[in-house]
């Protein structure tokens, strides 16, 4: 029964998130450094401002996908254009920029998420700041 639960529960993230996922690429830090750099990313750390407070990646932007208004935030904003720009994004280990990815993704803008979130990025030695 928990076997047929777990594929059930695969399958409908499959249909809900389906064409969406080919918008989001997933990278470790070093690509997920790259990949901003070269393209120049809006980066966006989508933990609280508490978290945010604590350390930060270099020019990201905070805006906490928790909160009822993050599409709404970022769509608006005139330093994103998610129609033309893909958005980097992360959290504190991945699963909230997955959701902010995702979210993203079904209004049709591309995403850079980076793996393990900002906790890798330290843990790959990558720069911070306070």
């Amino acid at each position: 029964m928990k076997k047929l639960s777990l594929a059930l529960t695969a399958a409908a993230l499959f249909v809900a998130c389906g064409h969406n996922a080919k918008n989001i690429h997933t990278l470790e830090a070093a690509d997920f450094a790259a990949a901003v750099r070269e393209h120049n990313l809006p980066l966006v750390d989508v933990r609280t401002a508490e978290e945010y407070a604590e350390g930060h990646l270099p020019g990201a932007v905070n805006i906490d996908v928790n909160k009822p208004d993050f599409i709404e935030h970022i769509t608006q904003n005139s330093e994103f254009n998610i129609q033309n720009s893909p958005v980097a994004v992360y959290c504190l280990r991945g699963s909230r920029s997955m959701k902010a990815a995702t979210l993203l993704a079904k209004e049709g803008c591309g995403v850079y998420n980076l793996a393990g979130g900002i906790t890798a990025w330290n843990a790959a030695g990558m720069p911070v700041e306070r």
